[in-house]
């Protein structure tokens, strides 16, 4: 039977609150990060308050509890990859408390996940990335269709600059939207890069970005 997703089980947890402050504001994690962890931790939630008849006690959980929600899990045929990405908030969420000193370790820790099946990396061909490139500036060249004002000539070369650059440079798209223009240094062509955590790299980025 499909678990049903009880929002209050943590939606009110002052452990909760402070964990999503700490991910927004002390590791400036993405929108799509704090999103994913915050379904991981409700659904839990969901599932404790309909085994354990309670909201989950964090300090209080045991190993043999988690192992229940993984076998509940598979139970629900969900996917590796969604178990993992579960387990990860979760895991993520025991570190936070270990630093709070809300903890002293994690019930997770060392329990054994489902293993990713191997699959070959999907990429583009070089004739797909040339086409890509190229899109932005081909748009540009198109006549106006319809009334309203003209689009600005410059959002075409924005574009294509920063397509460029994530290629080049290897970026993801919060990386490249995230920089500034101090970030760039010409002369020795590279670009300083906040990662995620804002973690800071220096990468190289070619001529052409």
């Amino acid at each position: 039977m499909a678990m049903t997703v009880a929002p209050p089980a943590t939606a009110a947890d002052p452990r909760v609150r402070e964990f999503f402050q700490h991910l927004a504001t002390d590791r400036g994690a993405s929108e799509y990060t704090q999103r994913n962890y915050r379904q991981a931790l409700t659904e839990f939630g969901a599932w404790h308050q309909q085994e354990r008849a309670g909201a989950p006690v964090w300090e209080k959980l045991q190993r043999d509890d988690f192992r229940g929600y993984l076998r509940f899990l598979g139970r629900q045929r969900i996917g590796r990859a969604s178990i993992q990405l579960r387990f990860s908030a979760l895991r993520t969420f025991y570190r936070f408390l270990m630093r709070r000193g809300a903890v002293e370790s994690s019930p997770i820790k060392n329990i054994p996940m489902p293993k990713q099946e191997k699959r070959l990396p999907r990429f583009l061909t070089s004739d797909q990335i040339g086409a890509l490139m190229k899109a932005p500036l081909l748009l540009k060249s198109e006549p106006r269709k319809g009334p309203g004002r003209r689009p600005d000539p410059g959002v075409p070369l924005r574009d294509a600059a920063m397509l460029e650059t994530i290629y080049s440079c290897g970026l993801r798209i919060s990386e490249v939207c995230g920089l500034r223009v101090e970030d760039v240094d010409l002369g020795e062509q590279l670009v300083r890069v906040r990662g995620k955590g804002k973690k800071v790299r220096l990468v190289p980025i070619g001529a052409p970005a």
